[in-house]
C-alpha cells in the first residue's frame, strides 16, 4: 500500500534531514512515528504527500509513484493528512468543513452524520469554527480526515490539546479505522497512550530509522532498577536514571539472587519489557516531556 524506497532529503545548510529511509506498510495497521521536535517527522509526512521532493528515492502508493501530475492527483485521492487548525475557516461550521472534505475525496460510504455522532460533536458542530476551543478544533480536524475516508491517513499530533476523555475517544476511533483496513501513520508525544494500540513504533533520529518495534512480537524482558549499577553484575546504564540487565539467557535462580541483593540495598526494581518512554530516553537522552 505504501512504500518508501531509500528516501534522501537535504535542506540548505542542513544535509541528511532524511537519509536512506525505507518503509513498507499495508492496510489495517497503525504505525507510530516517534522523535523529539526537529528530527524530521513532519518532513517525512510531507515527502509522503509529495509536498517535498527527495533528492533520492521514491514514494509509492499502491505501487504508483508521483510520476506525473495526473498520477499525483490519483495518489492524493488515496491519502489525507491531518489539517492544521489555522486552515479552518472561522465563519464556516464544522459540519461544512466535514462535508467539504467528504466531497473533495468523493467519500460515499461514511456519512458525515455518523462521524459527528461517533465523535460526540453534535452540540457544537453547526457553530462557526471561530467559536471553538482548541480541543474542539482538534476533534474537528480529526473528523475531517475521517470524512475524507481515504485508505491512507497521516495524523501529525492528533492528540494535541485533548483532555483524557477525548484522547480515549480518538484512540477508540483509530482502532475502528484500523479494523476497516486503513493504514494510519501517527505522530504523537503521548507514548503511554501510543503503545496501547499501535502495531508498530518507529523511532527517527539523525535522518534514520533507529528503532522499528513490532508491537505483536514477544518483547524482551529486563531487570530494571535505579541506583548503583554495581549491585547487579553485568548491568548497564540504559538512561541517566535506569540500569538494565537482559534476562533472555539468565537462569531464574540468578534473577532471584539479584532481586534479593537489590532489596537488601533498598534499590527499587522491576522485571518487564522496556517501555516506549524508557526507549525514548535511551535514544534521545531526554524524556518525551522535555522534547
Amino acid at each position: 500500500m505504501l512504500e518508501l524506497n531509500h528516501i534522501h532529503l537535504d535542506f540548505p545548510n542542513h544535509p541528511n534531514v532524511l537519509d536512506d529511509i525505507t518503509l513498507q506498510a499495508d492496510g489495517g495497521a497503525l504505525i507510530g512515528l516517534v522523535a523529539p521536535n526537529g528530527m524530521g517527522k513532519t518532513t517525512l509526512l510531507k515527502v509522503i504527500l509529495n509536498r517535498l521532493h527527495p533528492s533520492q528515492g521514491q514514494v509509492k502508493l499502491f505501487e504508483q509513484g508521483y510520476t506525473s501530475q495526473a498520477q499525483t492527483r490519483k495518489n492524493h485521492a488515496l491519502i489525507c493528512a491531518f489539517p492544521e487548525q489555522n486552515d479552518l475557516y472561522g465563519d464556516l461550521s464544522g459540519r461544512a468543513h466535514l462535508q467539504f472534505y467528504a466531497d473533495c475525496w468523493q467519500n460515499h460510504t461514511k456519512s458525515v452524520a455518523t462521524i459527528i455522532a461517533d465523535l460526540n460533536m453534535g452540540h457544537y458542530v453547526d457553530q462557526p469554527t471561530r467559536t471553538y476551543s482548541l480541543g474542539m478544533k482538534q476533534r474537528l480536524c480529526f473528523a475531517m480526515v475521517m470524512a475524507a475516508n481515504p485508505p491512507v491517513m497521516l495524523l501529525d499530533e492528533v492528540m494535541n490539546g485533548l483532555d483524557p476523555l477525548n484522547v480515549a475517544l480518538i484512540s477508540a476511533q483509530l482502532r475502528a479505522l484500523r479494523a476497516e483496513g486503513k493504514l494510519i501513520i501517527l505522530v504523537s508525544h503521548l507514548l503511554n497512550n501510543l503503545q496501547t494500540y499501535v502495531d508498530r513504533t518507529i523511532f527517527l533520529k539523525d535522518g534514520h530509522f533507529v528503532l522499528d518495534l513490532d508491537a505483536h512480537a514477544t518483547p524482551a524482558q529486563y531487570l530494571k532498577f535505579t541506583g548503583a549499577a554495581d549491585v547487579v553484575p553485568g548491568a548497564t546504564a540504559y538512561t541517566d536514571q535506569l540500569n538494565v540487565v537482559p534476562l533472555a539467557e539468565v537462569a531464574g535462580e540468578t534473577v532471584g539472587s539479584w532481586a534479593q541483593a537489590l532489596f537488601a540495598a533498598n534499590v527499587p526494581f522491576t522485571v518487564g519489557p522496556l517501555s516506549l518512554e524508557e526507549q525514548f530516553s535511551h535514544f534521545y537522552g531526554q524524556t518525551e516531556e522535555q522534547a
